[in-house]
């Protein structure tokens, strides 16, 4: 079955290495009161979403290639999640869990498991896109993640389309860019850069969707200069759903 396939091929590349990320403590420099103001409300968005579920489809590209999958998903902030990839029968094919401790990866159909120690795992190896599982559980709840930074500017977008708010780092160096509309309440768009200010990865919102008074993205896209992404379309979505730590824990079948 395709999706076998990609279930183990991601599992295979992944036997050669995990990326790992330490816990990202934001601190603030002096800044403008509009940057404080801009921050401290995205700071705020969905506090009290702790726990998730969702169901949706995930559509994988990278150059000619093109995948869909369906999908769901459970998820406990900051640092667990699990996905499940089905097949076109709505049965499990492949599943992937982080529980903030270890990283887990199974397919079903080829009986195969691979598990690591690292805390937040980088999903570059599965997706094509650096993005780590923390920036994943934080997106789908509707949060925006927030690198470490010394310095800001924020600027407003030509035509009155908004407003752009770099946060940069070491020596002035440009490491995140969050575009705003023009309330600077909303964000449609967040750009993360590595160390060296080339693109990482760029993240579009479209759409949203209110769920028991939580907004929550109706559509992701992640997407970089390569022309590799994914795009996760939400269908379902249960805020703080009952979720207990063993949903965050995979082990091998038999």
């Amino acid at each position: 079955m395709r999706y076998a396939c990609w279930a183990w091929l991601a599992i295979a590349i992944w036997v050669s290495g995990c990326g790992t990320l330490t816990p990202l403590q934001v601190v603030y420099a002096p800044e403008s009161p509009e940057v404080t103001s801009i921050l401290t409300n995205l700071s705020q968005v969905n506090t009290d979403l702790s726990t998730f579920k969702g169901t949706g489809k995930i559509k994988l590209w990278k150059k000619d290639s093109v995948q869909v999958v369906r999908t769901a998903w459970t998820g406990a902030r900051p640092d667990k999640i699990r996905i499940v990839i089905q097949g076109i029968t709505g049965f499990p094919v492949a599943s992937m869990a982080a529980d903030g401790n270890w990283f887990y990866l199974l397919s079903y159909s080829q009986d195969s498991f691979y598990k690591a120690e690292v805390h937040n795992p980088d999903l570059e190896k599965l997706v094509s896109i650096p993005v780590t599982a923390g920036d994943v559980i934080d997106l789908v709840s509707g949060a925006i993640p927030i690198r470490p930074y010394r310095s800001s500017n924020l600027m407003q977008l030509q035509a009155e389309s908004g407003y752009v708010l770099s946060l940069m780092g070491e020596r002035g160096v440009v490491i995140e860019k969050i575009y705003l509309d023009q309330s600077r309440m909303r964000v449609h768009r967040i750009e993360i850069f590595t160390l060296k200010a080339q693109l990482a990865y760029r993240v579009d919102f479209s759409g949203e969707t209110e769920v028991d008074g939580f907004r929550v993205p109706a559509m992701l896209i992640f997407s970089n200069d390569d022309g590799s992404g994914f795009q996760l379309d939400v269908d379902k979505f249960w805020p703080n759903a009952a979720v207990s730590p063993d949903m965050f824990v995979i082990t091998p079948l038999g």
